[in-house]
């Protein structure tokens, strides 16, 4: 994973210099009986009292429209995320590699770091805020797949809504870390051209 963030990150370093936001990379660390992914929370709880609005982009996404100003997404005060990107996706679906959040999403983000029998299954924090948004529909609201979850199809040929140029984020999810270099690689050749 490694290797992807380090061509991944630039992108978001660029994009915060680029609107004048802050940006902070984090590694999740591996504890035992728990997936980093999980961590996530941890780390939302920690930062969202501090911040008046976050952005949360995942490691396996990565900023394709520098253009798109944080203003510009519909987001709400609490949790604003995309539907997730599978034909099965219910519209209360969403998905958590991208996200934008306010300290008002607190209550949501603890009720879900309390679901730990998600801490080491797959979707790990992602189950768990779905789970806890259940309690918690005010504080959520899902945009369109494009919006913070494109999936390129490319790596997905069945993915809804894919990836288009001119979109804000690519997610490289649900696969191996060497086919995500290997479309990283074409990109980002492409894209100089």
């Amino acid at each position: 994973m490694e290797v992807v963030v380090n061509m991944t990150s630039p992108t978001k370093i660029a994009y915060a210099r680029k609107h004048g936001y802050e940006f902070r990379g984090h590694i999740l660390e591996q504890k035992p009986n728990e997936h980093p992914a999980w961590g996530k929370l941890a780390l939302l709880l920690e930062i969202l009292p501090k911040v008046d609005r976050l952005l949360w982009i995942d490691a396996d996404s990565f900023v394709t429209n520098p253009e798109i100003a944080l203003e510009q997404i519909p987001y709400i005060d609490g949790l604003t995320a995309s539907r997730d990107w599978g034909i099965d996706s219910t519209l209360l679906d969403f998905s958590s590699a991208g996200m934008i959040l306010t300290p008002k999403a607190l209550p949501l983000i603890e009720a879900a770091s309390r679901k730990t029998h998600w801490a080491n299954c797959p979707l790990w924090d992602q189950n768990g805020l779905r789970e806890a948004a259940r309690e918690f529909k005010n504080l959520l609201h899902i945009l369109p797949r494009r919006t913070l979850n494109a999936v390129p199809q490319a790596l997905h040929p069945f993915a809804i809504e894919p990836w288009q140029k001119g979109d804000f984020l690519c997610h490289l999810t649900f696969t191996s870390n060497e086919e995500r270099k290997k479309f990283l690689d074409h990109f980002f050749r492409d894209w100089a051209q």
